[in-house]
């Protein structure tokens, strides 16, 4: 029997995640989705009926393919059981998956490309090569670090504390595993064909720069419990 003060916890923490704060609506969207993954519960149990659908969301639009952007945006729907595409006719930016998923998703890449643009400003008068170069480096290894997360919490589960309690690896994997199934199958029903394109390498010493920058990025919020500081994982559904 699921504890109503937790579904009612999520669905605030939902709606904070729709703020026009951007701090506190990725705060908002990473504790709802640490609360969902640890109590294993379906969207359908949050009673909420846009919640139990798969659905799209169009994050931007550009006039051309950027390849570091959709990189970042790839990078971030597969750590959380979703898929990222561009639509070529239109220019939309389009991430597929749950609705909860979905704003996890846009809120990590709203706060993960203006940092890149912020570590790039630093670096003006180096050429656009450099610069492009340092974007899809810097996404490269910001996708490759969420991966990791993701795999780390698949490996070894969820750690419980004393208000909630602990989330074996099988219950992780199950879920992901659910996640990306309900996405291929919504994919199959609307005819998607998703092709992938590389970036190409403009700068190699602006790659590098940009990968190493990539690793000083904070992907994670500190929340204080107790005695312990906690990493909040952004890789949860």
């Amino acid at each position: 029997m699921i504890d109503k003060s937790i579904i009612e916890k999520i669905n605030k923490l939902l709606a904070l995640a729709n703020s026009s704060n951007e701090n506190e609506a990725a705060v908002a969207a990473q504790k709802a989705s640490l609360l969902l993954t640890q109590y294993n519960l379906s969207l359908a149990d949050l009673g909420s009926d846009d919640l139990t659908d798969i659905t799209e969301l169009v994050v931007e639009t550009t006039t051309r393919f950027i390849s570091w952007k959709m990189l970042l945006l790839g990078g971030i729907a597969e750590a959380n059981a979703c898929q990222a595409f561009r639509n070529n006719y239109n220019g939309n930016m389009r991430l597929i998956g749950s609705h909860a998923s979905l704003i996890v998703c846009q809120n990590m890449y709203e706060y993960l490309s203006k940092t890149i643009e912020r570590r790039v400003k630093y670096r003006q008068g180096r050429g656009r090569a450099y610069l492009n170069a340092f974007r899809v480096g810097c996404a490269t290894r910001l996708s490759q670090r969420l991966a990791e997360q993701r795999a780390e919490i698949e490996n070894n589960g969820i750690a419980g504390n004393s208000e909630t309690p602990q989330t074996s690896a099988i219950v992780v994997r199950s879920m992901f595993e659910k996640s990306e199934a309900a996405v291929a199958e919504y994919l199959k029903l609307q005819g998607f064909r998703i092709k992938t394109k590389s970036a190409q390498l403009s700068s190699e010493s602006g790659f590098n720069s940009g990968y190493e920058a990539g690793d000083q990025i904070s992907l994670n919020k500190q929340i204080s419990r107790g005695d312990h500081m906690k990493r909040l994982p952004n890789a949860l559904r």
